[in-house]
């Protein structure tokens, strides 16, 4: 049920992922909507791993921009795009349509705010069928929860911001930025850079060929990141931040492991009783 660093396995956080979504479609069909439970792609799945960069060559640059030549196409991404609920919520009559978000998420009136140790905040709702399937399945303490949840799922979030907050990683970047001036490609930061090549592709994006513009930025990209070894930099820091991170919210990351090992022994239970 566990792996080795005490997260659910592949196969149980599918299964984890699947009752909750069959929790909501009961409760939403007790509410008189349909609701469709679908089999989540791998890496939605996936928990925190480190981050990613930007790594790039020089070689895959020229070929093939900032794509990946062995994928393409986000599955996350297409996952929520052909969300077939969306449809469902589109064949409904006008006052239905506005009935089936309160019965999926609550009423705006009943939510709840959660603090975060960062000193953001998130919120939900207390009532609504994606409330009460994870009150069933992970205890009625949804704050907490919900809150455990955020910070282990958002891991590389908090060491992104705290990598790229970093002096080291600060004069890393402005040696990258020079270079990108020498080489007439005028972008503050990588993130930048991604997006402007991005924006020539136009609106097929995840199946076109690179433009040249976008190959150009690439290479000019790679070339200085080799110059400035800015991915390198960031990537020790990763390590580094992430250890200290990960001690910091030790008891929020383990709390949220405990409640999904006992969400999964506590799912067959509650399936079959509904």
């Amino acid at each position: 049920m566990q792996d080795a660093q005490g997260d659910l396995t592949q196969e149980a956080a599918r299964y984890l992922y699947l009752a909750e979504g069959r929790l909501v479609a009961q409760c939403m069909a007790d509410a008189g909507f349909t609701y469709v439970v679908r089999e989540p792609p791998e890496q939605a799945l996936a928990g925190a791993s480190a981050a990613n960069y930007g790594r790039l060559s020089v070689t895959t640059a020229r070929r093939h921009g900032y794509s990946s030549p062995s994928r393409v196409n986000d599955a996350v991404s297409q996952f929520v795009a052909d969300d077939p609920n969306q449809a469902y919520l589109a064949s409904l009559s006008q006052s239905r349509r506005q009935d089936y978000p309160v019965a999926l998420f609550g009423h705006d009136d009943t939510r709840l705010t959660i603090d975060l140790p960062d000193g953001e905040s998130i919120t939900t709702n207390r009532d609504g069928c994606t409330s009460q399937a994870r009150r069933l399945l992970y205890g009625p303490d949804l704050v907490t929860w919900l809150g455990n949840q955020f910070i282990a799922s958002n891991l590389n979030v908090e060491v992104h911001r705290r990598v790229t907050s970093d002096p080291a990683y600060l004069t890393a970047v402005n040696e990258w930025r020079t270079c990108m001036k020498g080489r007439h490609q005028a972008f503050t930061t990588p993130e930048a850079a991604r997006q402007a090549a991005a924006r020539t592709r136009g609106a097929d994006e995840a199946g076109s060929t690179p433009a040249a513009a976008e190959i150009a930025i690439a290479v000019a990209d790679a070339e200085c990141q080799r110059g400035s070894r800015l991915v390198n930099v960031a990537e020790r820091l990763d390590r580094r931040y992430r250890t200290g991170v990960s001690a910091e919210r030790s008891m929020e990351i383990s709390a949220y492991r405990l409640a999904r090992v006992e969400a999964v022994r506590r799912a067959p239970g509650l399936l079959q009783s509904r």
